[in-house]
């Protein structure tokens, strides 16, 4: 049921915290910035009708953040979790998981490290200029996955004529690395380079992320930090054809090799010790082409192809036989064209079409005694095809009103035809001009048809007790989402918005327990459905102040209710409420600076019939910087000041971090 008493409430909240004073000039907060992912043509996001959330480059860098997971950290309204049943992280919105969640680079898609899941540790931001928040179904923009919302990252384009960078840096978990280690048990470099000329362009970045590992309980043989290293390769190269069209190729490449301890208890012989490796490449090309043609109008198109490869082993560390081994291959193919057209002073349209392709394959490899058998883990026929067409006008109505309605055509190779709609407002009053007040509206219809994983999956984990299987009957899910917002900015020296959003979704997909097949079985056996209807509504308020030049001060709430409309019952793993502050000083005379940013949530269900709770808690985490002459930057921080983390010996029922206290330095040089 929803509770009035705590809607009142933070209503409350929202009148005290929405600012009635002046806005100021502070850095994270530059209204004139471009954006791109809400409308998906560049626009100002003072001006841009769909709420776009954006880090920009300076906050990256002063935040020290090596990859995605690290520079979502401190971003209010999103919960970042750790992926069940794997190493790495992944982003919920709006009370949506990451399944729903869909990860870009430059408008294309990232592979699910999972099959359903990106892992946010897997992306670098070395070479990132922004990343760009949209939160809500945008379905009618990006198609299928979008239900909860989107994470545009936007890499840097090469502007000097020649510029480069090195970074180096190094921490250590204090008395929770494990034995043996040297102190500094975590070690971090990226360069890289880049040209400008008048007829091309081109860069190249390298990030390592080196790692120990690390342990909650240093004094089991168990330990959750991975050990082992993560890479990252990028490179681009671009020719400029005349001033107006341009071709550009680009390819990444990842490596994972990481590996943990763990063991399993088994009757008559204790502990079994164990080791759990993980090596994964990910290796993406893209070809893209952007024409400038006269009246304004504009042709872009890219092809994409993206090979992700992930083998997992699990060995008995007393025997010489490889205990599990298990292979996945995910092949993804993506062609896109979008067409930009203006239409006298107060209307452009775009309008596009996408074709999809992806295949994935999963094998397993598992000892019995002494046999050796060999598991198909996807049932044939897994692979899934899809055609796209996409259509959006901006319409506007004197210097007030604009309106951007908007419908893609989705035709699915295993379900048929669908069309999802949106449309967003903007509405300037007229009222204090002086506070540049703007109010925005969303709605939007999410649809997601299952992944591969959920449909093909044969997950045989019968030796440790239960199975997992996909269900080729599965109904794609459905959404529908309105988002409103207001907000007001004078000078850009403090800003205020509040935003609501409410999401009501249907046929969403869960795995449940098959007594039926169980109690057969003999064993556990979970099943992908279609069981679940429930809705997701909260509100969240921010305030960005600066207190004077050298201090300035971000602070945001967010409340989020999420309920099985089934059983009137809090969805697992949402906490209800969310409070971010972030103080910022520059220190006059000597250009260091500064900050301390705090976060606190509250408890958030385990089981589904809310009678398991993991605890609430808060983080702290410092920053500093001080240049070095004009080419060097030192930097130093602690991340989990409070040393806030989950009890080892109740990790299931236990999500407070998962990483304790982390202390840090390093040394940046660019050009």
């Amino acid at each position: 049921m929803l509770d009035w008493r705590r809607v009142r409430l933070c209503a409350t909240i929202a009148v005290v915290f929405t600012p009635g004073t002046v806005y100021s000039d502070t850095d994270p907060m530059v209204l004139d910035t471009m954006v791109i992912t809400g409308t998906r043509t560049e626009r100002k996001l003072l001006d841009v009708p769909v709420r776009t959330e954006v880090i920009n480059r300076e906050a990256l860098e002063s935040s020290h953040a090596r990859d995605l997971s690290e520079a979502l950290r401190n971003q209010p309204g999103l919960l970042l979790k750790d992926i069940h049943g794997k190493s790495g992280k992944e982003v919920w919105l709006q009370g949506l998981d990451s399944d729903r969640v869909l990860i870009l680079i430059d408008g294309t898609p990232v592979s699910a490290s999972s099959g359903s899941t990106v892992d946010l540790t897997q992306i670098a931001i070395a070479d990132v200029e922004r990343i760009e928040i949209v939160k809500g179904a945008v379905s009618a923009l990006y198609g299928s996955a979008a239900m909860g919302g989107v994470i545009n990252v936007i890499t840097r384009q090469p502007t000097a004529p020649l510029a480069y960078q090195l970074q180096l840096d190094s921490g250590s978990h204090g008395d929770k690395r494990l034995a043996g280690n040297s102190v500094l048990d975590e070690r971090h470099v990226s360069a890289g380079f880049s040209v400008a000329q008048p007829r091309f362009d081109g860069s190249f970045s390298l990030d390592v992320r080196d790692a120990d590992g690390f342990d909650l309980d240093p004094s089991s043989y168990a330990f959750g930090g991975d050990r082992g290293s993560k890479t990252n390769l990028a490179g681009t190269v671009a020719f400029k054809l005349d001033e107006k069209k341009r071709i550009e190729y680009s390819s990444t490449w990842y490596e994972e090799d990481v590996n943990r301890d763990f063991s399993t208890f088994t009757p008559g012989q204790g502990d079994i010790l164990k080791l759990d490796a993980e090596y994964a490449t990910r290796f993406n090309q893209t070809l893209s082409w952007k024409s400038e043609l006269a009246g304004g109008r504009s042709l872009k198109a890219y092809l994409m192809r993206e090979q992700f490869e992930d083998v997992t082993r699990q060995d008995v560390i007393s025997t010489s036989l490889l205990d599990q081994k298990r292979e996945a291959d995910i092949e993804t193919l993506k062609a896109e064209l979008q067409f930009d057209m203006p239409v006298g002073q107060n209307q452009q349209w775009t309008m596009g079409a996408a074709l999809f392709d992806s295949q994935l394959q999963q094998q397993q490899e598992r000892a019995e005694g002494s046999r050796l058998l060999q598991i198909n883990e996807i049932m044939p026929g897994a692979d899934h095809q899809n055609s796209e067409l996409f259509i959006q006008n901006s319409l506007l109505f004197g210097d007030q009103w604009e309106f951007i309605p908007g419908l893609r055509w989705q035709d699915d190779s295993d379900f048929g035809t669908h069309i999802a709609p949106k449309i967003n407002v903007m509405y300037v009053p007229e009222f204090l001009p002086s506070l540049n007040p703007r109010l925005r509206f969303g709605l939007g219809s999410g649809y997601r048809v299952p992944n591969l994983k959920e449909r093909y999956f044969l997950f045989d984990h019968s030796a440790n007790g239960y199975v997992v299987l996909g269900n080729t009957e599965l109904e794609p899910e459905e959404s529908d989402s309105l988002q409103l917002g207001f907000e007001m900015s004078v000078n850009q020296a403090t800003r205020g918005e509040i935003s609501l959003f409410y999401n009501r979704f249907r046929n969403l997909i869960t795995t449940s327990d098959d007594a039926e097949a169980s109690a057969g079985q003999q064993l556990q056996v979970y099943r992908y459905s279609n069981v679940e209807a429930a809705r997701t509504l909260g509100m969240e308020l921010n305030l960005a102040h600066r207190l004077s030049e050298q201090l300035s001060l971000d602070t945001a709430y967010t409340w989020l209710q999420a309920t099985n409309t089934e059983t009137d019952l809090d969805l697992t793993r949402r906490p209800e409420h969310q409070v971010d502050v972030s103080i910022n000083w520059k220190i006059p005379g000597v250009r260091s600076s500064a900050s301390l940013k705090a976060a606190w949530q509250s408890h958030e269900y385990v089981d589904a019939d809310n009678q398991i709770r993991s605890p609430g808690y808060t983080t702290i985490d410092l920053r500093f910087n001080q240049p070095i002459g004009q080419r060097f930057k030192w930097f130093a921080g602690i991340d989990n000041l409070l040393d806030e983390h989950q009890d080892p010996d109740n990790a299931g029922q236990d999500f407070r971090p998962s990483e304790g206290r982390f202390i840090y330095t390093g040394l940046r040089y660019s050009l």
